[in-house]
């Protein structure tokens, strides 16, 4: 039991880490000056659906909680796939 919940405890972090880098990576091609592929292009779009660019400064637990829940329904994932096929998940 022990083990199930620290395992548990290790993905939630794992969760919050990834919404925490794709928060960062959008705000990143917001001040690009190029057109990315597609397939960032769509994972850009579905992170701005859930999270608003940070022009001001704000607390950041509402976005981050929001990206978290984002990550473990595989929301981006799908929006990448559903731009370019679906991808190889080994």
């Amino acid at each position: 039991m022990n083990t199930s919940l620290k395992t548990r405890k290790i993905l939630d972090n794992a969760y919050g880490i990834l919404g925490i880098e794709f928060i960062a990576a959008a705000q990143a091609l917001d001040f690009r000056d190029y057109t990315p592929g597609k397939g960032t292009r769509s994972a850009h779009k579905a992170v701005r659906k859930i999270v608003d660019h940070l022009d001001v400064d704000r607390p950041l637990y509402k976005d981050h909680n929001n990206m978290m829940e984002a990550v473990k329904e595989r929301i981006i994932l799908h929006a990448v796939e559903e731009a370019i096929g679906e991808l190889n998940t080994y």
